[in-house]
């Protein structure tokens, strides 16, 4: 099934359950640093942002690499870097404009959401339903263009405080 991530940053508490789920599906540890999903917090202004990849439609991070490492998948719609491939060169993590891939640091390969094959364990996991996995369609497109609306203006909050 294709679906999107929508993100609902005034639901999110900070705990993080999101973060630890994701790094055990892929790694089988329990390692924040390696989750293809962050949260985002911002003490003084009691802010917590889960932050991972829109699946852009007109990627930016697919083309630039090097190495062919980045490609779609058909399937779920997902942006997937094969790790086999990835020399951790680290433009895809200059090109993406929401910061969305990051490095693994024990493999020092680019790691991205990759939606976990259509069924999110972020999404699973998440207690206040912060982060949604809805159906690719027109009204998730709105509610996904609304979601990122929300969270910059969110950041953009925090940042001039």
């Amino acid at each position: 099934m294709n679906g999107v991530l929508v993100v609902y940053p005034e639901r999110c508490t900070g705990c993080r359950i999101c973060e630890l789920r994701c790094a055990y599906h892929h790694t089988a540890e329990a390692n924040p640093a390696r989750s293809r999903v962050r949260v985002l917090k911002w003490e003084d202004e009691g802010l917590n942002i889960p932050t991972t990849c829109y699946q852009c439609l007109r990627c930016t991070i697919i083309d630039p690499c090097p190495v062919d490492a980045i490609s779609r998948n058909l399937k779920t719609g997902a942006v997937v870097i094969n790790k086999e491939l990835c020399i951790g060169c680290r433009v895809c993590l200059f090109e993406c404009p929401f910061g969305a891939p990051s490095m693994d640091p024990v493999n020092n390969v680019a790691i991205n959401c990759d939606l976990c094959n259509g069924y999110p364990k972020c999404v699973e996991r998440c207690p206040t339903h912060a982060i949604e996995y809805i159906p690719a369609d027109k009204e998730s497109a709105a509610r996904k263009r609304e979601a990122l609306t929300r969270t910059s203006e969110y950041m953009k909050m925090a940042v001039a405080e």
